[in-house]
């Protein structure tokens, strides 16, 4: 016992143990250097003068188990360090219970986080460098090329001027394939949802590739399932991807002329349904062995040198990858006549019928298209055909008309002309970009000089709102996003609006859903348990927290307010009080900086006020439980 005992006195890593009131009774050396203390006064005091851990402590005191937290501490000299803390109660013999606890630093693993962080947010803006000064002349080649395939040529001349527009569209795919197989290595992966009839949605993604096709002389045909399919949820952003890619590949590879295209139930196991994507007629050619491999999921081919010469398609790799993570399959099927086949599985949650009538998922709410966009006209000025296909698929049935434009001047040109109610801009256009289009749009004189322009923006920081209207757009939508986002920008945008009780349950509904969110524990969010524990914890901790910081701002003790307002970030951030958790990191910059201090009675107002409505939210679900 003396060498355990001299173990854990001796550890690097701040130790401590408390009774069943939440008094210290023992601690080593590294927590009292930790806390700017000396050992004996915490021994003596049984507590230290600031103990932002009791709380919590006497929560874990009063369960079973294990709770594990990153803490974030200040020291003398003004580095901060990162603890990984484990805290776990121990029934002793006399029945008596106490908590152990003990941290182990991790910032060096945060700061590694954060540098691999900022070396993923340097690529990706390097690639959409890359990405911008392809477009403008591959895009000036396929105009070029449509221009030419209208003179008259041969027969051989427009087959080769074919291969010229396939090739360009797969050089302007190369950024954006290495940027998604980045994602995919690096585990970023999107959780945005959506309800569908995928027979609808898979046919609209074919019907979006169907004209690009058929500039290269080849036909899809899509061939629906006999059965009807139930509703299901899918990763739109994903599964759009994946069919595009793997339709496009097709279409590179065949000889037939002809791709055909079908999707069937393979099983259905409780509440899950399997499908079965099939794109057929592929007529294989000398680069048919490596096609091959590069759909057999035991080779890691896009590792091998024999890769990097063959030309092999990166995209439909990265596609290969997100089904595999997605728990689904996918092969190369080839016959005696060396025609072929690209199949793949994947599993999707079926919505049962109350679900889908409680959803607000616009394309499949009836109650939400009758009145609210009536005779709109739009336009969607977007070179990405799997956005053009999720945009045409999410208004499908809003009675909403729209045009598509795939350049900013094309973009321009068709607003010089035709009257529209709103025009949807992506902000990462070729050659002339979002910011150019609709700046020129605003200069002219043409019928669209005051409609509203939403801007579509892939940036996953701050938007500089500053920027955006000074270019003229009214509003922005910020890529990937859920079906309803792009219904409210669009009724805020042109003044349509749903049935009013829709839109009353709709407020009533994003008063409580905007205000947490416990997505983001991952599958505990799924543990009713868990969740009302946290629920308790949120109410029994956090007022209780605030009125010590409160308390630290009317004393101006800087140092303790930075310490209580990181920790409540934490604390907010974990279940996205948005408001609650941006107000606190002010605070906590305000604080460390010693300005803006008349700022901080306005955030701790809207602190407050949000505390209450989370902590009636949560009191009232708790009494439903």
């Amino acid at each position: 016992m003396q060498f355990i005992y001299q173990v854990f006195q001796e550890s690097p890593n701040p130790t401590y143990i408390k009774d069943s009131k939440g008094k210290i009774i023992w601690a080593n050396d590294a927590y009292a250097q930790l806390h700017g203390t000396s050992l004996p006064q915490i021994l003596e005091k049984g507590a230290l003068d600031f103990d932002f851990s009791y709380e919590r402590d006497i929560e874990v005191l009063s369960s079973y188990g294990i709770n594990e937290i990153e803490e974030f501490f200040k020291l003398e000299d003004g580095r901060g360090v990162w603890y990984l803390t484990v805290k776990k109660t121990v029934d002793q013999e006399n029945g008596t219970r106490c908590l152990f606890s003990t941290s182990t630093e991790i910032t060096n693993l945060k700061e590694t986080i954060q540098v691999a962080e900022d070396s993923f947010a340097a690529k990706e803006k390097f690639l959409a460098e890359v990405n911008r000064e392809l477009e403008a002349p591959i895009n000036a080649i396929i105009s070029l090329v449509r221009l030419l395939k209208q003179t008259f040529i041969s027969k051989d001349q427009k087959r080769y001027l074919n291969s010229v527009l396939s090739i360009s569209d797969y050089i302007l795919d190369i950024p954006k394939d290495v940027l998604e197989y980045a994602r995919v290595e690096a585990g970023i992966v999107d959780l945005t949802t959506e309800v569908v009839d995928v027979v609808a949605f898979t046919n609209g993604i074919v019907q979006s590739v169907a004209s690009k096709a058929t500039e290269k002389g080849v036909t899809i045909r899509f061939v629906e399932p006999t059965a009807t399919l139930p509703t299901i949820e899918i990763n739109p952003v994903y599964l759009s991807l994946v069919l595009v890619k793997v339709i496009r590949c097709a279409i590179r590879y065949t000889k037939t002329r002809e791709v055909v295209f079908s999707i069937q139930q393979k099983q259905r196991v409780e509440n899950m349904l399997y499908l079965q994507f099939s794109i057929r007629n592929i007529g294989l050619d000398q680069n048919s062995e490596d096609l091959a491999k590069l759909f057999d999921s035991e080779n890691n081919f896009y590792g091998n040198e024999k890769y990097k010469r063959s030309g092999v398609d990166l995209g439909v790799y990265t596609c290969k990858k997100l089904i595999e993570l997605q728990g689904g399959k996918v092969w190369l099927d080839k016959d005696i006549k060396q025609e072929a086949s690209i199949e793949f599985t994947l599993s999707f949650p079926i919505v049962q019928s109350q679900a889908s009538e409680n959803s607000y998922v616009p394309a499949l709410d009836k109650s939400i298209h009758p009145e609210h966009s009536v005779e709109l006209k739009l336009l969607l000025v977007d070179d990405n055909e799997s956005s053009q296909a999720l945009v045409k698929h999410q208004i499908q049935n809003w009675d909403t008309k729209i045009d598509i434009a795939g350049t900013g001047e094309e973009g321009v040109k068709l607003a010089s002309k035709t009257v529209y109610d709103l025009i949807l801009m992506d902000v990462e256009l070729p050659g002339m970009d979002g910011f150019e289009a609709t700046s020129a749009i605003r200069e002219s004189e043409g019928p669209n000089q005051r409609t509203p322009i939403v801007a579509f923006t892939t940036n996953p920081g701050n938007i500089d709102l500053e920027e955006f209207k000074a270019a003229g757009f009214t509003d922005y939508l910020r890529k990937p996003y859920h079906a309803f986002d792009l219904y409210l920008c669009i009724s805020r945008n042109t003044g349509h609006y749903a049935s009013e009780q829709l839109k009353n349950n709709k407020e009533d509904n994003e008063k409580e859903q905007l205000l947490y969110d416990f997505s983001g524990l991952g599958n505990m969010a799924e543990d009713a348990v868990f969740i009302r524990k946290m629920q308790k914890l949120f109410i029994d901790l956090v007022p209780g927290q605030i009125s010590k910081l409160s308390l630290a701002i009317q004393q101006k003790d800087w140092e303790t307010v930075a310490l209580i307002a990181h920790s409540l970030k934490s604390t907010y951030g974990n279940i996205k009080v948005v408001k609650a958790a941006e107000a606190m990191k002010k605070i906590e910059q305000i604080s460390t900086s010693r300005t803006n201090l008349s700022e901080i009675n306005r955030l701790m107002g809207i602190v407050t006020e949000t505390t209450q409505k989370v902590v009636e939210v949560f009191s009232r679900e708790l009494d439903l439980a």
